[in-house]
């Protein structure tokens, strides 16, 4: 089996965060934890485990025990990606997620602090899958399947790069999880938002992106979009930064008023 170490490795994890899990590591016995860390590798119980490890580990200001233990939870993930015949080109693509989330939570606020520990136990239990630029993640609502596309954003979403990352998910569906081969694909994501056209051009990724589903609903429940766009979060619209067209366009937009909706579209590729 792959040790903690073996996974920091494949993931890339930068030496400032590996020094602070060694240490975290080297000082808990997470030998008793294995319960909660074990039960974060199935869908079903992955959330409640997570919920009582967060609880368990207190203090954690940097979230760095509840990272530690998570790493360690992908030594399990690695072996049942091996029994699924799933490759590990994929693993690393998919658990890089950990790396990243990392980088930019340094980019916004210039510390390590892992902030995204409420999505991914997804990683863990093998949920989601990054393929290619995008990453699709199994869905199951009240016996409603879906595949949920997540853009991560280090992915450059070129229409070709979109297509093929599309063309792969279907393939590995159709061999790893034959009940999600024909689901509908589904994106909810400011992305595919109707405002963007306003402040993009028709040349625009993004755009070209948006022009792949069938927008079914729009909401203004979310401003996740300012951290995607600014890096981080900012109370004072005056102060978002103007490096790039779109960060430009977009606080000229905010400071109107008006607001990026999150849009659910329905893929479409007929």
């Amino acid at each position: 089996m792959k040790t903690l170490f073996d996974i920091m490795r494949m993931i890339d994890l930068q030496e400032e965060v590996v020094s602070k899990v060694v240490n975290i590591y080297k000082n808990i016995n997470i030998d008793k934890y294995e319960d909660l860390i074990k039960g974060m590798l199935d869908i079903d119980t992955a959330v409640e485990s997570r919920d009582k490890l967060k609880e368990i580990l207190k203090p954690d200001p940097d979230n760095m025990k509840i990272l530690t233990c998570m790493l360690y939870a992908l030594r399990y993930t690695y072996e049942n990606y091996k029994e699924k015949g799933i490759s590990e080109e994929i693993f690393r693509a998919t658990t890089k997620c950990y790396t990243r989330f990392l980088n930019e939570r340094f980019i916004g606020y210039q510390e390590w602090v892992f902030d995204r520990e409420w999505w991914t136990h997804k990683q863990i239990c093998m949920s989601i899958f990054r393929l290619g630029e995008l990453e699709f993640e199994m869905k199951n609502i009240d016996g409603d399947k879906f595949i949920s596309i997540h853009i991560p954003s280090d992915s450059i979403i070129e229409l070709e790069n979109v297509k093929e990352s599309i063309k792969r998910a279907k393939e590995f569906f159709k061999e790893h999880y034959p009940d999600y081969a024909n689901v509908e694909y589904r994106c909810n994501s400011w992305l595919l938002s109707p405002s963007l056209k306003k402040l993009l051009p028709p040349s625009s990724r993004i755009l070209a992106f948006q022009s792949l589903f069938r927008i079914v609903e729009e909401t203004y429940s979310s401003d996740g979009y300012i951290s995607w766009v600014f890096k981080r979060k900012y109370d004072n619209f005056n102060e978002l930064p103007e490096e790039t067209t779109l960060q430009r366009n977009m606080k000229k937009y905010l400071l109107k008023g008006y607001r990026i909706s999150t849009a659910l579209g329905i893929l479409d590729l007929t």
